[in-house]
């Protein structure tokens, strides 16, 4: 039986916003979601509670959920902080202009709204607007914060800038005096330390760089079983031999499709960029179009049944329809494309899927050498909850490995054309890499490609300094500085 409705008067109202604000802040998401929809009258009404809910969402990695919230609270009352779940909505989903523009628009809302030029102020640092990013924070540092975590994000935006301007040294100082002064209270200090880890190496100063990485990563480090993840690799391997996917249901056929694959820090970003530099190409980020079709699927899918008795009401008349849907709106995003890009971190899985679904697709898997992977991910600040695997060195070797006998298999069963890419040689021979992987798109070669850092949309990514300035090959080989961190994993061979 489901509680009952409290909180009939104002007051009663404003302690419970309050004490899901503390729960909140607290992590006690469930406590605080549970008291958000039970604790107050009309929480459906409620703007604040919507977007107190909307936070929830994001920290709950629920990027559908947030994004429903943060509009309906806006269509009852326009809140910076409506928008700003929107903005935070954007990031996640690659897609930088609605970003900056959700963010400018919680800024006219209200100037004065501290956490919104504070956000506004990161999102120019990620387009590389250094100047107008120092600029936005001007007001926080002439009136500086008294609230103590408030002064930490302030101090680590600040750094943030100091580094991006190339003031190395000045940074790390800043970041010791303010986001890391105090190690008892943990506000900003995850993104300080991966700030001071990023720096550290910039620097060369190796060893403490590596220090900074495993504190941090170990700060929120989820539990992962590799040896289940393998069996779950396993599943799909054993669910999608050649034999049975000749019964599936046939989709859509299209050449618009093109999806690339590979581990996180592999060099993904890279490819997408120099084909969306392409005057007739586009990528679309890590779209989860396929993920939605496959959530669909999954729920008709009676496994006891054969294929494609299985799928249900999913036959081919439906996978024909949810395959155009899905080409339809590659088009709206890109119009006049004639390749356009996904690069979702789940492609390599839904492979088998998407062969069937979208004939005529091509798929690009980029390789890296697994032990630069695994020193990128350590230095990289990802969600653990997402991608639990990528704060550990023995973790990511695991599914580098895993990952590679997936495409082995695909390779093998799939209709496909997969091309394989190594970033080492990507960024060694870009005159022979860049055309060979526009050739495999069959569009004619365009010099803008070589100019991927200069075109093509605006991208938010771990790999976002890297993509946006001229190739380089200093990353080749960056697990040779770690050499004493890394010597006892067991690490997964790259062919040459």
């Amino acid at each position: 039986m489901a509680p009952k409705r409290k909180g009939g008067t104002p007051a009663d109202r404003a302690r419970a916003i309050e004490t899901a604000q503390g729960l909140l802040a607290a992590g006690r998401l469930a406590e605080a979601e549970e008291l958000l929809r039970r604790g107050i009258p009309s929480p459906s009404k409620d703007a604040q509670a919507l977007r107190l809910r909307g936070w929830i969402a994001e920290r709950n990695n629920q990027p559908a959920e947030m994004k429903a919230l943060a509009e309906k609270s806006l269509r009852i009352e326009s809140h910076p902080e409506g928008h700003l779940i929107l903005a935070q909505y954007h990031l996640r989903n690659d897609e930088s202009d609605l970003a900056l523009a959700s963010a400018e628009a919680a800024l006219e809302v209200d100037p004065n709204h501290r956490p919104t030029r504070m956000m506004l102020s990161a999102i120019l640092l990620e387009r590389g607007r250094i100047e107008d990013a120092a600029t936005v924070i001007v007001p926080l540092q002439t009136d500086p914060p008294t609230d103590a975590a408030e002064a930490r994000r302030l101090g680590y935006t600040e750094a943030n800038i100091l580094s991006r301007g190339g003031d190395f040294q000045a940074a790390i100082d800043h970041l010791d005096s303010t986001v890391l002064a105090d190690p008892s209270l943990h506000g900003e200090r995850k993104p300080g330390l991966a700030l001071k880890a990023k720096i550290l190496d910039q620097l060369g100063r190796y060893e403490e760089a590596f220090v900074a990485a495993e504190t941090f990563n170990a700060m929120e480090r989820v539990p992962f079983d590799a040896h289940r993840f393998k069996r779950e690799i396993d599943g799909i391997i054993n669910q999608y031999d050649r034999e049975t996917l000749d019964r599936f249901p046939i989709g859509f056929e299209s050449d618009l499709p093109v999806f690339v694959t590979g581990m996180p820090r592999s060099g993904t970003s890279l490819v997408d960029r120099i084909i969306d530099a392409h005057p007739m190409a586009g990528g679309v980020g890590e779209f989860t179009g396929i993920e939605q079709v496959a959530a669909r699927l999954q729920a008709e899918t009676d496994p006891r049944l054969p294929v494609p008795e299985c799928f249900g009401s999913m036959q081919s008349p439906q996978w024909k329809a949810e395959g155009e849907r899905y080409v339809q709106r590659l088009r709206r995003m890109m119009p006049g494309a004639e390749r356009v890009v996904n690069k979702s971190l789940m492609n390599a899985n839904l492979l088998g899927v998407i062969a069937r679904l979208l004939p005529g697709s091509r798929v690009i898997h980029v390789l890296r050498d697994p032990r630069d992977v695994a020193i990128s991910c350590m230095m990289g600040e990802f969600r653990p909850s997402a991608m639990p695997w990528t704060t550990r060195l023995d973790w990511i070797a695991s599914v580098w490995d895993t990952s590679r006998r997936l495409m082995n298999h695909w390779e093998k069963v799939l209709d496909l054309p997969i091309l394989e890419v190594r970033y080492e040689n990507l960024v060694a021979d870009p005159a022979t890499e860049f055309p060979r992987i526009i050739d495999f798109l069959g569009l004619p070669w365009d010099d803008a490609c070589l100019e991927f850092h200069a075109t093509g949309r605006p991208l938010r990514t771990l790999s976002h300094d890297q993509v946006c300035r001229p190739l380089y090959t200093s990353s080749v080989g960056r697990h040779a500085h770690y050499a004493n961190e890394i010597a006892d994993v067991e690490w997964p061979v790259l062919d040459p």
